[in-house]
């Protein structure tokens, strides 16, 4: 249901300038020392560090913001309300800004686990929960909306985004300028291609822009703003509510929506079909 910053026109291609853009990347992260002096905030692995309070609470949050745009589409979808949602300014932005905080979380939360020292079983389990649950989100799409079927949605973004996030971990400068640049280039026209298939898709996530939305949470990880995650040790009794939607987002995100719609369809049925 989300899409990006800009309407797209729905044809299928790839761009060699998709490509070039990697190369020119990574010569460029290569080209560039890593000892180059600034302030960053080094962490430990997760294994043996405190979970970032804030980092769950802004993830929960974005959950939270997540359902109440679903349930909205939901009541719209099934005629229980009439919202001018790609016309409107606010359900225009609502969807985007939601991208971008999961986005900016699954940044900083990748530079957090291996930011010290990376660990390949870990990351490469992450990868595959996230691919499986990537596919099982394409093959339910298909079965139940063949016509609008989801091929690379939020989930599958973070999957790739996650596949070549290593590169910039330890690139911060490079990663949060990058990231605003891509934001940038968004703006004044540029048409960042990527995998486009002919129908609408319920969830159309590409990487670019959206890419920024990541390494900018990969810089943030990085400098003072880092200490910040780790600065709440306790939460009052609202705020669990969110710490609880953020560490369970993964389930959530698969769960929530079937739920909702399936119980709105049944309600429709049995009360307001005639």
């Amino acid at each position: 249901m989300f899409q990006s910053l800009k309407h797209y026109n729905l044809m299928p291609y790839y761009s060699a300038r998709t490509f070039l853009f990697f190369d020119i990347l990574i010569l460029f992260q290569r080209s560039i020392s890593y000892n180059i002096p600034m302030n960053v905030t080094h962490h430990p692995p997760l294994k043996s560090s405190p979970r970032a309070l804030l980092l769950d609470l802004i993830r929960g949050l974005a959950v939270l913001l997540m359902i109440i745009f679903h349930f909205s589409y939901d009541l719209n979808n099934l005629g229980f309300v009439k919202i001018d949602m790609p016309n409107h300014p606010f359900w225009y932005l609502f969807p985007r800004v939601i991208v971008f905080l999961f986005l900016f979380c699954t940044g900083i939360s990748l530079t957090l686990a291996h930011v010290k020292k990376f660990m390949l079983s870990r990351y490469l389990k992450r990868i595959l929960l996230l691919a499986g649950c990537s596919l099982l989100v394409s093959l339910s799409s298909y079965i139940l909306f063949p016509e609008k079927w989801i091929y690379f949605g939020t989930l599958h973004c973070i999957t790739f985004l996650s596949l070549i996030g290593p590169v910039f971990i330890k690139s911060p400068r490079i990663s949060g300028c990058t990231g605003i640049a891509l934001f940038i280039f968004d703006f004044l026209g540029w048409d960042g291609a990527w995998i486009k298939l002919a129908h609408p898709s319920l969830d159309y996530i590409s990487p670019f822009p959206w890419m920024g939305a990541f390494l900018i949470g990969i810089a943030a990880a990085h400098f003072k703003s880092g200490q910040l995650l780790f600065s709440i040790k306790n939460v009052p009794r609202l705020g669990k509510i969110f710490l609880f939607l953020g560490k369970h987002s993964l389930l959530i995100y698969l769960i929530h929506q079937p739920i909702m719609f399936g119980l709105l369809l049944g309600i429709k049925q049995l009360f307001f079909s005639t």
